[in-house]
């Protein structure tokens, strides 16, 4: 039988550097039509750190079942670490977790598929919920200890009318923050458009990238600022800017120079945590400042090897305000409303947009396919960034932003 005690004796037979357990007691519920399923189960995350002549190995292993011997798992995982030998590393004192609320208080006791029944009764839909209840407990060999309460709701929706439909998915820490009644509202809305829309109008444009097409997928376009930031690659060589260098030629002249921030201490955001899986304090801190480089994620071995303190690594993304009022003196806007397909290429930012329904401003037409091809990191950079707010799963920003220049492939 596995149990954190048993994990813990484990590796204290073991001749290791330095090791973190993670134990995640959680409750969870899916409802998905008829189908109505609940459990209660215990993750383990177990990172251990071995020393050698030749420096540090470190493994990470994720135990799943009960069943099984804590002596063969630790034995196994401190072999794995002596096999992946890095450069040599030493482990910083424990720093304080960041206190930040992850619970919803009103699932704190509450019937779990109750509540989940109660989110698919919101509106006459196809929906899967899930719902997520949990109590996590860290514990190092320095001797730290800590724990706290999370929930996660996620609802993955599916809105038909007139012979198409749209997809619609929301992940939050709370249930009040789905805001899943206006996101049905809005996709029957853009339905109706579709089911006029008509061929795309290739060539040149502005755009207007709104809510669901600007956030396709969590973060949606921002994304392309995240692997920038992960220093594993950076000390590679192989992002497109370095730190307290302009994002892009030019960006820290712009009258609204772009301000972004990993902020994993961010109430109720979803990848919000007081401490990341390696036990690393979770820290907000700057990833563009006016334009510029400014700060990369960091484990405790990146941080180490550059003599920084760790920060948990790129989490919430907040984006600086703008003033910008939505509107753009363009021969022609198209205002792109959803995606149904967005890739980005993690080393240079290009990315290409597949639209599901976009909207000429000039004419009012809506129109449905074609792609856009966009240097994101440069046209984010410099573009306009609405002054309206939006808090959405793990963003926080403009509910819009416009690009002056683009060119719409049909």
């Amino acid at each position: 039988m596995i149990d954190r005690r048993s994990l813990t004796r484990a590796l204290g037979h073991q001749d290791l550097a330095d090791w973190i357990v993670v134990d995640r007691d959680q409750e969870l519920v899916v409802v998905d039509g008829a189908t109505r399923r609940q459990e209660r189960r215990t993750r383990w995350q177990l990172t251990v750190h071995a020393d050698t002549p030749s420096g540090r190995g470190t493994a990470h292993v994720s135990i799943d079942a009960n069943e099984g011997d804590p002596d063969r798992l630790v034995e196994q995982a401190a072999t794995l670490a002596r096999l992946s030998v890095g450069p040599a590393w030493s482990s910083i004192p424990q720093a304080a977790p960041a206190r930040v609320d992850l619970a919803d208080p009103a699932l704190a006791t509450a019937d779990l598929l109750g509540a989940a029944d109660a989110i698919v009764r919101t509106r006459t839909i196809d929906a899967r919920v899930t719902l997520l209840r949990e109590h996590v407990t860290v514990q190092s060999k320095q001797g730290f200890h800590t724990e706290w309460p999370a929930t996660l709701v996620r609802v993955d929706a599916l809105v038909a009318a007139s012979g198409h439909s749209l997809s619609i998915t929301r992940e939050a820490r709370r249930i009040d923050h789905l805001e899943l009644a206006a996101a049905i509202d809005d996709a029957i809305a853009d339905l109706a458009l579709v089911a006029k829309a008509g061929a795309p109008p290739a060539g040149p444009c502005a755009l207007v990238l709104a809510g669901e097409a600007m956030l396709y997928g969590g973060l949606g376009v921002w994304q392309a600022f995240v692997p920038q930031a992960d220093a594993v690659v950076a000390r590679q060589g192989l992002t497109r800017y370095h730190e307290s260098t302009p994002i892009v030629p030019g960006a820290d002249e712009l009258a609204e120079p772009l301000d972004l921030t990993s902020d994993g201490a961010l109430a109720f955001g979803v990848w919000s945590a007081p401490l990341g899986d390696e036990g690393d304090a979770v820290r907000k801190f700057p990833l563009v400042t006016r334009g510029i480089a400014a700060g990369l994620g960091l484990s405790p071995r990146e941080a180490s090897l550059r003599q920084r303190e760790p920060n948990g690594g790129v989490r919430n993304l907040v984006i600086g305000p703008g003033t910008w009022d939505e509107t753009l003196a363009a021969p022609r806007v198209l205002e792109i409303r959803r995606l149904r397909g967005l890739e980005i290429d993690p080393y240079t930012g290009d990315a290409d947009l597949e639209i599901a329904l976009g909207i000429d401003r000039t004419s009012g037409t809506p129109f449905s396919g074609g792609t856009l091809r966009l240097d994101l990191i440069d046209v984010l950079a410099r573009a306009h960034r609405s002054v309206h707010r939006l808090q959405r799963g793990p963003y926080a920003g403009p509910a819009a932003v416009g690009i002056e220049r683009a060119e719409l492939i049909a």
